[in-house]
């Protein structure tokens, strides 16, 4: 039964994932707490959760990034500033995590548990703020200073290490606020830079967990999170060109808000 809800949170964790183009963690941190955590709680499994999660937005990255490429809404000469400053800035946030240790887990539960509330707001506001203009054109984004679009990858990567997360919730406001991207492309490129660095961020966390958990320990996790997680974001990565974003933002708002519970108080 266990090994089944994880197959269904990896299932949901695709799909909602590959649709905002944020990876799958904060559906996937939480659900591992209710599912995997002894009833007392155990804050210190933060860090085996987040070193599974981490190698499965990699793996649901890859479909969900090909699902944008074919629909033409990946921008290059954007993803590539982008990923080159987030594949620096993952590692430091991974080793900022392991400072986290022993009693002082429960702060790095409660500062993802700050997170998701962030992401919560964010999705509420931009599900109900007024109609504007989409963004720039491809042309105009892509003639930033390449400062400016390092600007995106750099805390991009940083939270991803430092959480456990894809990054997309970071980046891909901050490409609609900095590059002023359209909300579908911004969507996309952070698909394809999540896949690209993200695989380094769980490199590291996985070969620095020491005591706080075993390598072998995610395998088993991603066995049962990963496969389901691949087929949703394929999915998922198609229904951001077809779905209306507005419903999918609001359900994903209840969706955090039990997720910012379990982490506090779980």
């Amino acid at each position: 039964m266990t090994y089944l809800l994880l197959a269904i949170v990896g299932l949901g964790a695709g799909v909602l994932g590959g649709m905002l183009g944020i990876g799958g963690s904060v559906i996937m941190l939480p659900a591992m707490k209710w599912i995997l955590d002894p009833p007392g709680g155990a804050p210190e499994n933060i860090h085996q959760y987040q070193a599974a999660a981490m190698m499965v937005n990699f793996l649901l990255c890859l479909p969900s990034a090909w699902a944008h490429l074919k629909n033409h809404a990946v921008w290059p000469k954007v993803w590539s500033y982008v990923a080159a400053s987030a594949f620096l800035a993952i590692v430091g946030g991974v080793l900022v995590s392991n400072l986290f240790d022993k009693d002082a887990a429960r702060y790095l539960n409660w500062l993802v548990g700050v997170f998701f509330l962030y992401v919560l707001v964010q999705n509420l506001y931009r599900a109900f703020r007024p109609p504007k203009q989409e963004g720039l054109s491809r042309q105009e984004v892509e003639a930033f200073s390449p400062l400016r679009k390092c600007s995106v990858g750099v805390p991009m990567g940083f939270a991803a290490g430092l959480l456990g997360i894809g990054g997309g919730a970071v980046a891909v406001p901050l490409q609609q606020m900095v590059l002023k991207m359209p909300m579908r492309n911004a969507i996309a490129t952070s698909a394809a830079v999540i896949a690209s660095v993200s695989w380094l961020g769980a490199l590291t966390k996985n070969l620095t967990l020491g005591a706080k958990g075993s390598i072998a320990t995610s395998c088993l996790l991603v066995a049962c999170l990963a496969p389901t997680a691949m087929v949703g974001a394929y999915v998922g990565g198609h229904l951001t060109h077809r779905l209306p974003l507005r419903l999918v933002r609001v359900l994903f708002a209840v969706l955090m808000a039990v997720s910012a519970a379990t982490m506090f108080l779980k």
